[in-house]
């Protein structure tokens, strides 16, 4: 609805929200739930805050709600988030319009709904008044999507139930210093949500509690290496149920610049090459790694180094 004159309420103050993005994910795959009692699927993802989606939240006084572009889980997240808002003491409108900017890359596997869905969830906190958690935001994603990302934790490190919106895992400190140079396997985007997924069998699942030990350890280190070689198992094991030609092509290229690892979206097209940021001559890997992945027909996303500085987790 950008462009479009809102009209407005009187009563209500505009909101606004905003959310980051993520690369794929360093590990997923099923892992075990003490709360549930059973295994659920879960995961790690790639913060990428350069990236962001910013949500407007217009109130008016016409129930309903309106939100630009073809987005009907925004649409179901502003609906339950008006609901929460009045569970906190606050007085939401009747209805409003959300706008929507956003980077055009749906399908490609880099959060893009659920970086919608957040930032429509902080507009409309925002212009109702009421401050809900980065769990009960989550929460709220989830019921809006069936399943979501948990970029309401930002860059923190977490292992998220994707579908349950629990925390399997938190870690307080930061990952690892790791610099990421991203492409896409194919140019075409990929639907997520038509995706099928075999289930884990028992030897995968103890794959998976060994790996769920392992980036822990990285995380907890401070190790690259290790983080990469978590990055890279999960990828593998994704390989089984869903092929992503030319992996195996972007593994070789990352063995051949000293890079620790390969991240993938485990739902999508986008491929991330992993190189230690604290090793020498980081730069120049960086433009070797790019230089191979365009030679071999990959489109590019993005290239960042590791964050300077951390927020709290």
């Amino acid at each position: 609805m950008s462009g479009e004159a809102v009209q407005g309420s009187e009563t209500f103050p505009v909101g606004h929200g905003k959310c980051i993005r993520h690369h794929g994910e360093f590990l997923q795959g099923c892992f075990w739930d003490d709360e549930s009692r059973t295994y659920v699927p879960g995961l790690v993802t790639v913060p990428i805050p350069e990236i962001q989606t910013h949500a407007v939240f217009h109130p008016d006084d016409a129930p309903g709600i309106r939100v630009s572009g073809d987005r009907p889980k925004s649409a179901r997240a502003a609906a339950l988030t008006l609901e929460a808002c009045q569970r906190h003491g606050g007085t939401p409108p009747p209805g409003g319009v959300v706008d929507i900017s956003s980077q055009e890359d749906r399908g490609w596997g880099m959060g893009s709904s659920t970086s919608d869905v957040i930032a429509t969830v902080r507009a409309v906190c925002s212009s109702c008044g009421v401050d809900l958690s980065r769990w009960e935001i989550s929460r709220l994603a989830v019921r809006a999507e069936v399943a979501s990302d948990p970029l309401a934790f930002e860059s923190c490190p977490v292992l998220f139930a994707q579908r349950h919106a629990r925390l399997l895992r938190q870690w307080q400190r930061p990952f690892p210093p790791l610099a990421l140079v991203g492409c896409r396997l194919s140019r075409e985007p990929v639907n997520t949500l038509a995706m099928h997924h075999e289930p884990y069998s028992r030897s995968e699942r103890r794959e998976f509690h060994r790996l769920r030990r392992d980036i822990g350890r990285a995380i907890t280190r401070g190790d690259p290496r290790l983080l990469g070689r978590v990055a890279t198992r999960s990828a593998e094991i994704n390989q089984r149920r869903v092929h992503q030609p030319g992996f195996d092509e972007v593994l070789e290229i990352c063995r051949s610049v000293d890079g620790v690892g390969v991240q993938i979206a485990h739902s999508g097209n986008v491929c991330g090459l992993l190189l230690d940021d604290r090793s020498p001559g980081t730069a120049h890997k960086i433009t070797q790694a790019r230089d191979a992945l365009t030679r071999a027909g990959f489109p590019p996303t993005l290239e960042r180094r590791s964050e300077p500085h951390h927020a709290s987790c």
